[in-house]
């Protein structure tokens, strides 16, 4: 069975997530790491309690509150039970604060707020007793956001029917999306972000390599300019794109009732990247799950030909910008291993190839 890139690259991370935080024994780039780079390589897993107190601080709970760990990854999430209530809680990397702005931090969280608002099916953020969407925590590499956001009843797991839902849902995520106001920044989800930054980084990896894989990578990077520049911005195609749904960035309860969340890459940018990003993710193997992803879409927002052209241009774009964000990690540096990049060049050549 053909093995999609996404899935290895993902089972992987999922490995490091459970078993590593540090990176100790990865992979050593040829590239060296940036300032920012360094202080991530540094990020420490804060305490459940530490968490809790400030729960208990910054938000008008009567209730006992309770704290863990439920994941560790690129950002650390902890569960919040208050009472019978429950919330998660968003610990964002300390590189975070270096690497966007206030503003554009909360671009994200206002935008959360205006879609719950407006019906659609998200995990929303919580405000605090001062009325601030989020909070700092003090950890070891320095301060981190911490934002509350509501609970997501269910599984990641989905079945065709539900994989409809998804993508009717992000139809109208899109649409609601358009009327939303603000004079808070965010930064596009452009060809300079897609391709030529995480160009650059490969390559930096990559720097005592052979001509043939620069070759690829410039091949690559040339196809998928033309063929996203193909593409017509108009109000339909572009605007406020929720950045990773990948299909397991949301869950359903078993009556079918979704919650999507995760909505840190959210950005300006073209609607077909949001589908893309399944079909590069939760779509690659199975046709059956995509197609209903595909047609639950269309079934409020009809793609046009342009844009169904553009899904594969995107899918390896979204692979370039994955890698590299991954790359950036020095967590996750042990992944790029010898035959992660034999066959990650494999699919580049194969869909140069088509």
């Amino acid at each position: 069975m053909k093995i999609q890139l996404f899935i290895f690259l993902f089972s992987t991370v999922l490995t490091t997530q459970i078993g590593l935080i540090s990176g100790e024994n990865g992979l050593h780039f040829a590239a060296t790491l940036s300032p920012i780079e360094e202080m991530s390589s540094k990020k420490t897993l804060v305490d459940p309690l530490v968490v809790k107190e400030y729960v208990k601080e910054n938000f008008a709970f009567t209730e006992s509150v309770n704290t863990e760990i439920l994941n560790v990854g690129v950002n650390d999430i902890y569960f919040v039970e208050v009472g019978s209530e429950k919330y998660v809680l968003r610990l964002s990397r300390a590189d975070k604060n270096l690497t966007l702005t206030e503003s554009s931090f909360l671009f994200e969280l206002t935008w959360l707020e205006f879609l719950n608002d407006h019906q659609v099916p998200i995990s929303f953020p919580i405000r605090r007793i001062d009325k601030q969407l989020f909070g700092i925590i003090e950890a070891l590499e320095g301060p981190r956001y911490a934002t509350l956001f509501s609970y997501a009843e269910g599984t990641t797991d989905i079945n065709e029917e539900q994989a409809f839902i998804l993508g009717r849902s992000l139809a109208q995520l899109h649409i609601v999306s358009d009327d939303f106001k603000t004079n808070l920044e965010r930064n596009p989800l452009n060809i300079d972000q897609l391709i030529d930054q995480p160009l650059t980084q490969i390559k930096m990896i990559l720097d005592k390599s052979g001509k043939k894989e620069l070759k690829i990578l410039n091949k690559l990077a040339q196809k998928l300019r033309e063929q996203i520049l193909y593409l017509d911005m108009t109000r339909e195609t572009y605007g406020i794109i929720a950045g990773d749904i990948h299909g397991y960035n949301q869950h359903f309860t078993k009556d079918n009732q979704l919650t999507m969340f995760d909505f840190e890459f959210c950005a300006y940018g073209y609607r077909v990247y949001d589908i893309a990003t399944f079909r590069w993710s939760r779509g690659s193997d199975n046709e059956e799950l995509w197609n209903a992803f595909l047609n639950g879409y269309q079934s409020v927002r009809k793609l046009n030909d342009s844009e169904m052209e553009a899904i594969e241009a995107f899918v390896q774009a979204r692979n370039l910008w994955w890698i590299s964000s991954l790359s950036k990690m020095p967590e996750y540096q042990h992944i790029f291993d010898e035959e992660f990049w034999k066959y990650a060049f494999s699919q580049f050549e194969t869909y140069l190839l088509n």
